[in-house]
């Protein structure tokens, strides 16, 4: 389920739209009638007070911030209570899968026995939040590159006007591999403001895809 939703996520993402999984604190809280954000079951069960408490401990261990604890990390942590004996014993309970390395899920599971498997991941979401993933910054044209367009609008502006009529922008585009039909298409679906010419910001529309792929 959780890769299911990451791919829905990404393909949402790509199209611009953003989701996240219940109960993250990205997400949209349902809210009561009144208007008042609902607690899900798992905020209702258990405190996220306590929870971030245990992250702030785990990362006290976590000494190489590498996101998990071995058990040369877990003695040391053990050594400042005077449990250091019980060490390899306590790695052991908890490493459940047998990595030689505990995640802080691992460790919610020994601290929380009773807690199911969406209990702990809805405590994994709290203190691991989804990155926010920003859409890509929309493709400008370059200063260089308007001038270079205005310098060829400029050059089939035969007339000076300041317009492309038709002639004018089959000869502009003669050479740019389309036919006089598709040049005429473009005319029509880029001559915004229906006057029968193209000005410099139409122009300058119609030949900003070939210039930003």
């Amino acid at each position: 389920p959780d890769s299911a939703w990451h791919a829905r996520r990404r393909a949402d993402v790509s199209r611009g739209r953003r989701r996240f999984p219940p109960g993250s604190a990205l997400a949209s809280p349902p809210r009561d009638a009144m208007g008042k954000t609902e607690l899900t079951k798992t905020e209702k069960k258990y405190n996220k007070k306590d929870v971030f408490a245990l992250k702030e401990i785990f990362d006290d261990a976590d000494v190489d911030r590498s996101g998990e604890i071995d058990a040369a990390e877990l003695r040391k942590a053990l050594n400042r209570s005077n449990l250091g004996d019980a060490a390899d014993d306590f790695f052991k309970a908890i490493d459940k899968d047998g990595s030689k390395k505990i995640g802080f899920d691992e460790y919610l599971r020994a601290y929380y026995r009773k807690a199911s498997p969406q209990e702990i991941r809805d405590m994994m979401l709290w203190v691991y939040p989804p990155k926010v993933e920003k859409p890509p910054e929309p493709k400008r044209l370059s200063e260089a590159q308007k001038a270079e367009i205005k310098s060829i609008f400029v050059l089939y502006d035969l007339n000076d006007n300041g317009l492309l009529d038709k002639k004018e922008l089959l000869e502009a585009l003669a050479d740019t591999g389309y036919d006089d039909d598709e040049i005429e298409e473009m005319f029509e679906e880029y001559d915004t403001n229906g006057d029968g010419d193209i000005d410099l910001q139409e122009f300058e529309r119609m030949l900003e895809q070939a210039y930003l792929s």
